[in-house]
């Protein structure tokens, strides 16, 4: 092996990230007690929601074909503006949040771009955003999603509780949820107590 391909180790970066080779996958199927991935499947994915024929995925294409064929299907589409309401409104991003927070590539190059590290990157911006609103305001607690996707019902509640745990400590009430929440606001705030 030359100098330059032990440098690169291309095999053991195969080995480490192209998953279970061969050998590998007999062991785990004889630990399991099946004879094949597919028996594997058979026991564990349920009939009804198994596909009985390949899919019909065309022949494999570049990036650039891909990109170029996606973009053919995007300028059909039609944008039109969201009315969503009941507490939900359109905003402008400053450009500095947009640049610096939302699309800042210290938070997605330092991972592999591959696996879900990339998430902790989102999880520290979503920290420094929530920093940021406490230092503006003065406030002793703020709160941005936390990561349940971005925009579900769930995303107001871990505030509301942290906001009721900080008014106990100090001896008041919880001031109830705002009249014109939204009805999934609503919903996932119920849902986190109930599992209290």
């Amino acid at each position: 092996m030359s100098e330059l391909a032990t440098l690169l180790g291309r095999d053991e970066f195969a080995g480490r990230h192209l998953g279970s080779d061969v050998a590998e996958q007999r062991e785990m199927l004889a630990a399991l007690g099946v004879e094949s991935l597919d028996a594997l499947m058979a026991q564990v994915v349920p009939a009804g929601i198994r596909l009985r024929e390949p899919l019909a995925l065309g022949e494999p294409t570049t990036e650039l074909q891909a990109t170029a064929e996606l973009s053919a299907h995007a300028v059909l589409n039609d944008v039109w503006r969201n009315f969503i309401g009941m507490g939900y409104y359109g905003t402008h991003t400053p450009a500095v949040i947009q640049r610096n927070v939302f699309e800042n590539p210290g938070w997605y190059t330092a991972y592999t771009p591959y696996q879900a590290e990339i998430s902790q990157g989102r999880l520290e911006a979503l920290l420094n955003f929530q920093q940021m609103v406490i230092d503006l305001t003065g406030l002793p607690v703020a709160n941005a999603s936390d990561g349940g996707g971005g925009g579900d019902g769930n995303d107001p509640a871990p505030g509301e509780e942290q906001g009721e745990r900080l008014l106990r400590r100090r001896g008041g009430a919880p001031t109830g949820r705002r009249r014109n929440a939204h009805a999934r606001e609503v919903d996932g705030h119920r849902a986190r107590r109930r599992g209290r």
